[in-house]
């Protein structure tokens, strides 16, 4: 199934769908191609101009539970400098045993393996226990709102299902070793205002600048140091048979700063995940304030990004920001950030780290990869659309993807939304037929 896959995510690629504005239909129409070439019926819907999701079902014969391979989301983040990349950008390019371009890991590949193991399915006949959907959609990278949570809002019986497998995971991490992300932290961004007043630039002396105040509310920001939450490190120490010093170190929340720099000087991607999936981590990455160069600021704000591990809330988030900034805190304005007229905000969810799914999943992987192969159980630091069904539906969502064995954890983290984004071929491989094999184990 590799040549097909592969053929479907260049095209993918070339399609050019970056969001924003998004133009996911150039994909759905693309896939609607290949799956019109298969006689595999499917339904669009159109959220926006040029915007829309694609939904395909393979009926159950009884009242088995249902599965989705998706939803796999069509758009890409746009790319800042093409000159920075070692090939261009959005054209698919095959070199060194890879599938360049933007969208190629995040998740255009995927999508494809998804269309290709749902296609050969359907082909042989498959009469699956309980519903086989694949969804493709819109929007993931902005808020999701043209795709998964539109579906969910305006099309719920046709999407529901109890399981379903999407994006991330597959990365390896130790010997035969292969992450299965069982769930992912919340978002609650935040914009903090700051007030100063406003006098000419030229005489500063004594001024009440917007942009000083809101320097120094960075910085406590940054130097506070938030509780650590070790649950889903431990589950991930335990799934790997991590011992010895490091698997004592890891364990205990006393010790785990010290591993944490450790691992900082030997390898950098590797305790920035840490670090992430062990406390809320929040990060100043946006500002604006002042009117012009002559101007003393009169106000300022910063954006902040706020991920959340499942139980922590917004009032978790407003009592250490508060406690962050200490004296600052009555001196300035923290509220939500806003898009599309609603807050964004999302709580941390998770699946279970066992059940027939995952067992379904782990005879796949050593079907694929040999009997030696193990899931490691992993608490994804960012946001997929899993989110969504899990909380709407209660479905038990996974990250289920097979890479390489040259896709580590490290490797496979620094390439999302960088320069030279790129996926091994062999990954593609052996997550399309992964996808396959977890189709006929778990539905058969």
């Amino acid at each position: 199934m590799v040549d097909e896959t592969l053929e479907l995510a260049q095209k993918l690629i070339r399609n050019r769908c970056v969001n924003p504005p998004g133009n996911e239909m150039r994909n759905i129409k693309t896939i609607c191609e290949f799956l019109d070439k298969n006689n595999v019926g499917y339904e669009v819907f159109e959220s926006a101009s040029d915007r829309g999701n694609l939904l395909a079902v393979i009926p159950g014969v009884s009242d088995g539970p249902s599965l989705m391979f998706g939803p796999g989301h069509l758009d890409v983040v746009p790319v800042a400098d093409e000159t920075e990349w070692s090939v261009p950008p959005f054209e698919g390019v095959v070199k060194d045993q890879f599938l360049w371009g933007r969208g190629a890991l995040d998740m255009l590949f995927l999508a494809a393996s998804q269309c290709a193991a749902f296609t050969r399915l359907h082909r042989e006949g498959f009469r699956p226990r309980g519903d086989l959907k694949l969804l493709l959609v819109s929007d993931e990278e902005e808020s999701s709102q043209l795709g998964t949570a539109w579906m969910i809002k305006h099309h719920p019986d046709k999407v529901r299902v109890d399981y379903l497998v999407s994006e991330p995971g597959g990365e390896q991490f130790g010997t035969n070793r292969t992450v299965l992300w069982f769930g992912e932290k919340g978002l609650a961004p935040q914009r903090i205002t700051v007030k100063g007043r406003e006098q000419h630039g030229s005489m500063p002396y004594l001024s009440d600048n917007a942009i000083v105040n809101l320097s120094n509310v960075i910085q406590r920001l940054v130097t506070y140091k938030l509780p650590r939450d070790l649950t889903y490190l431990r589950a991930f120490a335990k799934g790997i048979g991590l011992g010895g010093i490091t698997g004592t170190l890891m364990k205990n929340r006393i010790t785990f700063p010290m591993l944490l720099k450790i691992y900082g000087r030997r390898n950098p991607s590797v305790a920035s995940f840490l670090h992430a999936i062990t406390q809320m981590t929040w990060s100043p990455n946006f500002c604006s304030g002042g009117t012009r160069t002559n101007v003393v600021a009169g106000e300022a704000h910063v954006d902040v990004d706020v991920r959340l591990l499942p139980g922590q809330d917004e009032e978790y988030v407003l009592y250490h920001m508060k406690k962050a900034l200490g004296s600052l805190a009555a001196k300035v304005n923290i509220e939500p950030l806003i898009s599309e007229g609603e807050k964004i905000y999302s709580e941390g969810s998770a699946s279970a780290m066992a059940g027939p799914l995952v067992d379904a999943m782990n005879a796949s992987l050593k079907t694929v990869m040999g009997p030696e192969y193990e899931f490691v159980p992993m608490m994804q630091p960012n946001g997929t659309d899993c989110r969504f069904f899990r909380q709407a539906f209660g479905t038990q969502a996974y990250g289920f993807v097979i890479h390489d064995e040259v896709m580590d954890i490290a490797t496979g983290q620094s390439l999302y939304h960088a320069v030279d984004e790129r996926i091994p071929i062999k990954s593609i491989d052996y997550t399309t037929q992964g996808y396959y094999e977890l189709a006929k184990r778990f539905l058969s």
